[in-house]
C-alpha cells in the first residue's frame, strides 16, 4: 500500500495537470489610465454644477458589478495619477492610492507624471494611501538605486495564479525628461528591459503575460511587433481612447492585444479572453462609457465629496461659484483639416497673461495645458484643470508667471529650437497672445518659421528690437535649458491658475476659437520657397516610430539625379542614403539606425528643384 500511494498521487496530479490545460480558463481584465485625480468627474455640468461625466463613485459601481458576475476579473491601472485637479495638488495623490486600494485594483503602473513634485512625494503618497492596504505598483524601467525605500512599493513584475494559470504582469514608465525623478532613473532602454523581463516572467512558469504600458501607443506598436512573448498590452500616457483593440504580430507567433481607455475614468475598458491549451483566446473588447447611466456608489461619492471641503478651505469655492460661461467648448486642440496651429485654449491663457503682465507678447506650450473648458458654466476647477501643471509650494496651485526682456533674434532662435521637436511631440508646440508667424514644417531645421510672416501685435518682427515676453515658470526653465539669452527677468509670483481666472471672471460669456495666430502655409503650399514639382513625392517613413530599420519610399515622374540624406535634430548630416541617378519610378530603401541613440531625426530629399524633409523617431 505505501508504494501505491505515491502512484495514485502522481496519477491524480497528472490527471489534474491535464483536466487543467484542457478546460477554458475565462478572464475579465479590467483597466484604466491617465486619470490625474479626476475622482468628482469631468464633462459637461448639470444644474448642480456636478460634473456628469466619469468620476471614481461611477467607476466603484461598474467594477463592482463586473466584479460580481464575471469569474476571474483583474483590475488595473496603467498610471499617470498624480498632477491634473485641484484634489492632487490638495492630497498630493495619495486620495487616488487609497480609493484604488479600497476598489481592490490589482497592479498600477508607474507613470512619468508620478515623479512631477520628486520621489519623495510619491513615496509619501504611497505611505499615507496604502496605510491599510498596498497595491503592487510596477515598473521594469526604474532604477531605484537612488531612492531605496521606494522599493517597498515600486516591484518590476507580479505574478499571480489563477484557476492554475499564472499570469505574470510588468510595468514599464515614459522617460519623460520634464518629469523629476531624480535620483531615480528612468532608463531609455525600454525594449531591453521589456524583453529581459518577460523572459524572467516564463521561467518563472508563467502562462499570460500583461504588460502595464505607460509609454504611448505609438511605442505600444513597436513593443508588440518587437519584444517575443507579450500577450496584452494595456497602455497608457499619450490618454488615446481606443473602442476596440489593435492585433500586432508579436515575434512569438501570435498577435499581442493592445487596448488604450482613454483618461480621466471617462471609460473603463474591459477585455474578455480565454487561455486554453497555452493559447490565449480573444472574445471580446468594450470601452464602456462611464455617463450619468451609471449609479454612484454612495458611500464613495459622500466620502469624495467630504474630501472636496479640504481643497475649498485650501484653494476657495471653486466648485460651486460660477466665473463665467463658455459658449462653446474652449479646447487645446486645433482643427487638424485647417492651417491654423493655434487652439481656442491657448488663445485664451495666453491672453490672460498678457492682460495680467502687460508684456507685448506671452507664450505657453500646448503639453502645459490639458483639460478643455467644456461648454456651459466654468468654476475654478475646471480653469485649473485647463492649466494644471507644475507646483508653487506658497499657493499650492500651479506654475507662476515670469516677465522678462528678449531680441528678436534670440525669441526667433527659441522658436526654431521649439520647432525641431514640436511636429513631433505636440505638447512642445508654442501658442502665443501679441505675436503672428506662419511656418513651413518642411524646410530644414533652423529655417522653419518665415520670419516676413511675423508680427508682433501689427508690427513688424524685427531681429534687433528687444520683446518683453510673458510665459509661466515651467516654460522659463525650458528656455534656460535651451539656452536663450533673456534679460530683465521678473518673477511675479502670480499663479497662471489666478491670472486666468481674474481674465476669465471679467466676460460674463466666453467665445474663443482658433485665429490664424500660428499658420502652417505648407498645407496650402503658398509662401514657403519650396517648389512643390508635380508627381514628386516623399512618403512617410514605415514603421515610424522605429526599433532599428525603418523603409522609407519616394516616387519619382522622371529621370533624375537623386540625393536623400539623413540629418539630427540640430540639423548636422549624419549619412547619405542615395546620391545617383535614377529612373522615374517608385523606390524604396532600408535606414538603420543601430548607430544611433533614441532620438528625433530627419530625412530630406532632393532632386530637380524638388525638396521634401520628413522627421522619424528612432526608438532602443
Amino acid at each position: 500500500m505505501k508504494r501505491i500511494l505515491p502512484i495514485l498521487i502522481v496519477c491524480v496530479l497528472t490527471f489534474l495537470s491535464s483536466n487543467l490545460m484542457s478546460r477554458e480558463i475565462p478572464f475579465t481584465i479590467l483597466h484604466v489610465s491617465d486619470s490625474h485625480s479626476y475622482l468628482l468627474g469631468s464633462g459637461t455640468k448639470n444644474t448642480s454644477l456636478e460634473y456628469t461625466h466619469g468620476g471614481f463613485a461611477r467607476l466603484f459601481t461598474l467594477v463592482n458589478n463586473i466584479k460580481g458576475t464575471d469569474t476571474n476579473v483583474l483590475f488595473y491601472h496603467s498610471g499617470d495619477m498624480f498632477t491634473g485637479d485641484l484634489f492632487f495638488n490638495k492630497y498630493l495623490g495619495s486620495i487616488e492610492f487609497e480609493m484604488l486600494s479600497r476598489l481592490g485594483a490589482n497592479a498600477i503602473a508607474v507613470g512619468n507624471h508620478e515623479f512631477d513634485l520628486g520621489p519623495q512625494v510619491l513615496y509619501q503618497s504611497m505611505v499615507t494611501g496604502f496605510q491599510n492596504n498596498s497595491i503592487p505598483v510596477l515598473s521594469a524601467n526604474l532604477n531605484l538605486a537612488g531612492f531605496p525605500a521606494l522599493n517597498n512599493f515600486i516591484t518590476p513584475y507580479i505574478i499571480k495564479d489563477y484557476d492554475g494559470v499564472k499570469v505574470g504582469v510588468f510595468g514599464l514608465t515614459f522617460p519623460d525628461p520634464s518629469s523629476n525623478p531624480a535620483p531615480v532613473v528612468i532608463s531609455d532602454s525600454i525594449l531591453e528591459k521589456a524583453a529581459s523581463t518577460v523572459q524572467t516572467l516564463y521561467a518563472q512558469g508563467c502562462n499570460v503575460i500583461v504588460c502595464l504600458s505607460h509609454i504611448g501607443a505609438s511605442y505600444d506598436n513597436i513593443l508588440a511587433s518587437t519584444v517575443p512573448g507579450i500577450h496584452i498590452i494595456l497602455g497608457g500616457h499619450d490618454h488615446s481612447l481606443m473602442t476596440q483593440p489593435l492585433f500586432v504580430p508579436n515575434p512569438a507567433g501570435f498577435n499581442t492585444i493592445i487596448c488604450h481607455p482613454g483618461d480621466h475614468y471617462d471609460n473603463l475598458g474591459k477585455l474578455k479572453f480565454t487561455y486554453t491549451n497555452g493559447i490565449v483566446n480573444y472574445k471580446s473588447y468594450q470601452a464602456i462609457d462611464v455617463n450619468q447611466s451609471v449609479p454612484e456608489h454612495l458611500r464613495t461619492k459622500l466620502y469624495i465629496n467630504s474630501l472636496k471641503e479640504g481643497v475649498i478651505s485650501q484653494f476657495g469655492e471653486v466648485y460651486d461659484k460660477t466665473i463665467s460661461n463658455a459658449s462653446q467648448d474652449i479646447s487645446p486642440e486645433w482643427d487638424t483639416q485647417s492651417s491654423f496651429r493655434d487652439s481656442p485654449l491657448g488663445n485664451l491663457v495666453t491672453d490672460a497673461y498678457r492682460d495680467f503682465t502687460g508684456t507685448q507678447i506671452s507664450i505657453t506650450a500646448k503639453g502645459l495645458m490639458d483639460e478643455k473648458i467644456y461648454s456651459g458654466a466654468i468654476v475654478g476647477n475646471d480653469l485649473f484643470r485647463a492649466i494644471p501643471y507644475g507646483y508653487d509650494n506658497v499657493s499650492g496651485l500651479g506654475f507662476t508667471l515670469v516677465k522678462f526682456s528678449i531680441t528678436g533674434f534670440e525669441l526667433k532662435r527659441a522658436l526654431e529650437l521649439i520647432f525641431l521637436t514640436a511636429p513631433d511631440n505636440l505638447s512642445f508646440f508654442p501658442q502665443f497672445s501679441g505675436l503672428k508667424f506662419d511656418y513651413d514644417n518642411s524646410l530644414l531645421p533652423g529655417e522653419k518659421l518665415i520670419q516676413s510672416s511675423m508680427f508682433v501685435i501689427d508690427t513688424a518682427f524685427s531681429l534687433s528690437t528687444n520683446y518683453s515676453v510673458t510665459v509661466n515658470s515651467g516654460l522659463f526653465g525650458a528656455l534656460n535649458q535651451l539656452g536663450i539669452q533673456v534679460t530683465e527677468i521678473i518673477p511675479t509670483g502670480k499663479p497662471e491658475y489666478t491670472a486666468l481666472a481674474e481674465f476669465t471672471s471679467r466676460f460674463e460669456s466666453l467665445n474663443y476659437v482658433s485665429q490664424g495666430r500660428i499658420k502652417e502655409v505648407s498645407i496650402t503650399g503658398t509662401g514657403n520657397g519650396i517648389t512643390q514639382a508635380k508627381g514628386y513625392k516623399l512618403y512617410n517613413n514605415y514603421p515610424n516610430p522605429f526599433n532599428s530599420e525603418t523603409i522609407i519610399k519616394y516616387s519619382l515622374p522622371k529621370n533624375g539625379y537623386v540625393r536623400i540624406k539623413v540629418y539630427d535634430i540640430t540639423g548636422r548630416e549624419l549619412s547619405t542614403l542615395v546620391n545617383k541617378e535614377q529612373k522615374a519610378g517608385e523606390y524604396s530603401i532600408r535606414f538603420n539606425g543601430n548607430n544611433l541613440s533614441t532620438g528625433v531625426y530627419f530625412y530630406k530629399l532632393e532632386t530637380d528643384g524638388f525638396v521634401q524633409t520628413k522627421r522619424f523617431v528612432l526608438i532602443k
